[in-house]
């Protein structure tokens, strides 16, 4: 079997592992992170498949189709146990005209085609960086784009970058995070947002319901 490529369905082949599938808008900071869950699982086939671009792909509707076209070449499904994901930033460039509108009107057309296919698009607000701050601290203060965001992950990884590898700085805080981002999502609730939140939700991140499957 060629290298990477998931070992299609068969009848025969009832004892095939659940394959988890992880595709991520980014191409360092996420693919780098859920790699490390391939060595500690017997139970589950993780795959991931990270951008190609250096500068990611923010186009919700692009990585729903991605996502998708990985389902249907390997013939993964939900019955069997697989389970497909897509982790996205909200990445809300504020000096574009309406930006909220545009963005949440892209975010909610690939929520409706992820639903129809058991694809988990996965949001945070407003970059995967949240989730590693929320190993760290709770919060709720606004964070307006990745440069403020990685200001104040600094204060805990002096030395953060895009291309950093911290799984293992933060790997024994994962239940702190998935707490965390849990009182996140009820403040936001109690605050009357509705789920699913869209990308004027800030800060927030459900990747934590990825991370519950994984552990």
């Amino acid at each position: 079997m060629a290298k990477g490529k998931i070992e299609k369905r068969g009848a025969k082949r009832r004892n095939v592992k659940p394959i988890v599938l992880i595709v991520t808008e980014g191409s360092q900071t996420e693919p780098k992170y859920f790699e490390h869950f391939k060595t500690r699982q017997n139970n589950i086939d993780i795959r991931v498949v990270g951008s190609r671009s250096s500068a990611g792909e923010t186009d919700y509707v692009s990585l729903v189709r991605k996502a998708r076209e990985y389902q249907e070449r390997n013939q993964l499904s939900a019955a069997t146990g697989d389970s497909v994901w897509v982790i996205a930033d909200a990445d809300v460039n504020y000096n574009n005209p309406k930006p909220i509108a545009e963005k949440n009107s892209k975010l909610n057309q690939a929520r409706k085609m992820a639903d129809n296919r058991d694809i988990n698009l996965l949001l945070s607000s407003p970059c995967f960086e949240v989730w590693l701050l929320l190993h760290y601290q709770y919060t709720t203060k606004f964070i307006k784009d990745y440069a403020d965001m990685k200001s104040v992950l600094q204060k805990y990884i002096p030395t953060y970058t895009k291309t950093a590898d911290v799984y293992e700085l933060v790997n024994d805080r994962t239940k702190t995070a998935i707490e965390n981002a849990k009182r996140v999502e009820r403040h936001h609730l109690q605050d009357g947002c509705t789920l699913p939140f869209g990308v004027d939700v800030n800060p927030f991140t459900d990747v934590y319901k990825l991370l519950e499957r994984l552990l």
